[in-house]
């Protein structure tokens, strides 16, 4: 293996007199709460503190065919559609060429105000609705510009401490599962959307569905690296939804320095929502203040046109307190 599992490098910033911490963490190691929990032991080191619980469990399950339920074979789509590494590859490369990233931000009251304006709020959490807006809203744009629209999404589900046979709460490694939601009765419809995104999450929560689902996944994905392939491949009326709302990185992180900590990270794809906590900012008096319930969308979108209308779409939606969102 070429690539380190861990890098880490520390920056000074000479003009601000800052410093930054930029980590590399493989994903062979484990996933976004594998990281964030080596981050925050890190971070409590510094600051001379004991490490929180669980403790970090390395344990491995080891599938074996027996264990796959093949009549799950053909729902797998995620999982199914493949390409060969150089491929892919190329393919992203070509996507950054003709696409701009975009990071928009919400207040937590401006979530609040978006939740309120799906009828049926109570069955769907403020996250999906803000998903729900982000497709939406690129799909009326994108309708007008190309005729085409976002159909349905893969969504990354972390299962961790729900399975705890399989996943519990310390566990190291990568504990998620890609699900494809149905397609949405209502492409244009911001509760008709959050509902289908709610459904997918809860059906890929369910124990029974997990035990069969997991080792089933894993016999694939063991065939897929054989094959050196790779399963970032989705269709153009697909979108990708990895969320790390649930990780306030900056606050697990903040090695003592409460509320003056950002987190950064590398990485954006179309089309591929991913959503954290808001950064913390100074006020005009310059202190540090956070927006803890708020947060920040990065993607890519396709230059010019579709990028403009989406951003007035947004920032008119903002000004007028998303009235005109349904």
């Amino acid at each position: 293996m070429d690539e380190s599992l861990l890098r880490v490098k520390v920056t000074r910033l000479l003009r601000s007199n800052e410093y930054v911490l930029g980590t590399s963490f493989s994903h062979l190691v484990g996933d976004a709460a594998s990281n964030i929990h080596f981050l925050n032991d890190l971070s409590r080191l510094y600051q001379g503190l004991e490490p929180l619980l669980p403790r970090p469990l390395f344990d491995r399950d080891l599938w074996t065919k027996d264990d796959a339920d093949v009549s799950l074979l053909s729902n797998l789509t995620p999982y199914r559609n493949t390409d060969k590494r150089e491929i892919v590859v190329s393919s992203i490369a070509r996507d950054q060429a003709t696409t701009d990233q975009l990071n928009i931000s919400f207040s937590s009251m401006q979530l609040t105000k978006l939740h309120s304006c799906a009828s049926g709020k109570d069955e769907v959490t403020v996250h999906d609705v803000l998903n729900a807006y982000m497709i939406v809203t690129m799909n009326r744009n994108s309708i007008q510009i190309s005729n085409e629209y976002f159909q349905r999404a893969y969504i990354l589900v972390n299962y961790r401490d729900i399975l705890h046979s399989i996943a519990p709460a310390g566990h190291v490694a990568n504990s998620f599962v890609i699900m494809l939601t149905s397609d949405f009765s209502n492409p244009f419809s911001l509760i008709s959307i959050a509902k289908t995104i709610r459904q997918a999450i809860n059906k890929c929560r369910n124990e029974v569905f997990l035990m069969k689902w997991i080792p089933t996944v894993d016999l694939m994905m063991r065939q897929i690296i054989k094959d050196d392939e790779l399963i970032c491949v989705w269709d153009t009326n697909e979108v990708v939804i990895n969320s790390n709302f649930k990780y306030d990185w900056s606050n697990q992180v903040d090695f003592g320095m409460i509320n003056q900590c950002r987190f950064h990270t590398m990485t954006s794809l179309k089309p591929y929502f991913r959503i954290f906590r808001l950064n913390s900012v100074k006020n005009k008096e310059g202190h540090w203040i956070k927006d803890h319930d708020g947060a920040e969308v990065s993607f890519r979108i396709q230059k010019d046109d579709m990028k403009n209308k989406f951003l007035e779409t947004y920032r008119k939606d903002i000004e007028t307190n998303f009235i005109n969102v349904e």
